[in-house]
């Protein structure tokens, strides 16, 4: 499909429907170009972080990283269902900035006289806007305090803004059509009643041919003709055209449309786009991830501990039994933290090490090596089981449970033994309560890692 060159295109000046798509389309450019650089969304391929609405998701919430991509997918098919290509049309940033380069080269060629240099003028705005454009790409993959090593930097951003370039030099509205998954996926995911753009062909005899909706239209489709096609943006262009002419009947002959099949649901649904029960499920679906990923999001804690048990390094002599685990320690935070340790659920267990108070990075993950211990005749063999408990300078502390090994005894609390397998060791209830803390005014020297 050829587009009309975009000197012979002429949107609509006014209308109510074309100052609101305008206006949407201004605020979800500027968020779409803003959004690298005030952390509403990123992610950095240095550190591997994703940063959402100002908050860090590394490896430890896969989960809700998880669920939030599904529910992007999901809407965006639910979306195509119901209302068609209606984000290409009014919110997708290829479509706005195809069309202020479009606007641009008509106003010089309108200004300069000479072709050859309108040509040039046109041409050398388009570099400016790629540029532009490129350097918020880069953004989204570079976090802007770690992307100033300049080799680097230049060949990735002279990479982005020469692919930029081609598009809209070369393929602009062609983009929708050809390259864009999302516009490619419309024919197989949109049917008889998804929104579209119609012309009322019952009174196609009031037509009086002025050409308004075709001249309006940048991707080059004759409504008339090509009512409710796959290819329309839904922009809405022709129908503001046709409703500001004068030569065009009162009633006008352009609408938006729920598809050619009709539907007995009630009214009210029918308006939002719900006119059978596969969109009915489709948007019960898409509640009900919305809800998961909510619950998901929000049960994200500032600090959160895993610590696993190493029995393999558990030992025993006559006096003190020595088992050694690794806690790690992830921080959400922006800031660096200081943690201390205290145990629950064995009276006599007591911390060899770390010596000191843990000091967490910002968000980083942290791992520490653990050495616990307590005296040798105090525990029945086997698995013991206590709770530790990771209290921040500031917040809520966190606890999780874990279990203290006692090897095999060769004689009644003496001698050294050989550490068996922990798994045929059977569980002993829970004994007395016992807290050990740390200075947190000290520090020690730990792993950390970005989490």
């Amino acid at each position: 499909m050829s587009l009309p060159a975009a000197t012979w295109v002429r949107p609509p000046a006014r209308g109510r429907l074309h100052r609101s798509r305008r206006a949407l389309q201004v605020v979800t450019s500027l968020i779409f170009i803003a959004a690298p650089f005030v952390g509403l969304l990123r992610f950095d391929l240095d550190v591997g972080h994703l940063v959402l609405f100002g908050t860090q998701f590394g490896l430890g919430d896969l989960q809700a990283i998880y669920a939030l991509l599904i529910l992007v997918t999901v809407l965006i098919f639910a979306g195509a269902l119901l209302y068609g290509r209606i984000y290409c049309g009014w919110m997708c940033p290829q479509t706005t900035l195809s069309e202020l380069v479009e606007a641009i080269e008509r106003r010089v060629h309108k200004r300069v006289k000479a072709k050859g240099v309108a040509k040039g003028i046109a041409t050398l705005t388009t570099v400016l806007v790629s540029a532009f454009v490129s350097a918020s790409l880069v953004s989204y993959f570079l976090s802007p305090a770690m992307r100033w090593p300049l080799p680097r930097l230049a060949v990735i951003s002279w990479g982005i803004t020469t692919v930029v370039l081609i598009g809209f030099l070369f393929l602009r509205h062609q983009f929708c059509l050809l390259v864009c998954p999302y516009g490619l996926l419309q024919n197989i995911i949109q049917d008889r009643r998804t929104l579209g753009v119609a012309f009322d062909t019952a009174r196609r005899d009031e037509c009086t041919n002025c050409l308004l909706c075709v001249r309006a239209c940048f991707m080059g489709l004759d409504i008339r003709t090509d009512s409710l096609d796959p290819r329309c943006l839904n922009c809405g262009d022709c129908i503001s055209a046709t409703r500001i002419a004068k030569r065009c009947p009162e009633q006008p002959l352009i609408t938006f449309q729920y598809g050619t099949e009709r539907s007995a649901w009630p009214a009210w649904l029918r308006k939002t786009g719900i006119s059978d029960a596969r969109r009915l499920v489709v948007v019960g679906i898409t509640l009900a991830l919305a809800v998961v990923t909510a619950k998901l999001l929000a049960g994200r804690k500032d600090l959160e501990i895993d610590i696993a048990a190493q029995f393999e390094r558990a030992t025993i002599n006559a006096e003190t039994v020595r088992n050694g685990y690794k806690l790690t320690l992830r921080n959400r935070l922006q800031r660096p933290i200081k943690v201390a340790l205290e145990l629950e659920g064995i009276s006599g267990l007591r911390i060899d090490a770390p010596a000191a108070a843990i000091e967490v990075g910002p968000t980083t993950e942290t791992l520490v090596d653990v050495v616990l211990s307590a005296p040798a005749c105090q525990f029945p063999e086997g698995v013991n089981d206590f709770r530790v408990r990771v209290i921040p300078e500031v917040g809520h502390p966190v606890e999780q449970p874990s279990f203290f090994f006692v090897p095999t005894r060769r004689s009644a609390c003496g001698g050294s033994s050989v550490v068996p397998s922990p798994a045929s060791s059977a569980s002993s209830p829970a004994l007395g309560s016992q807290q050990s803390g740390l200075d947190p005014s000290s520090s020690t020297s730990i792993q950390q890692r970005s989490s």
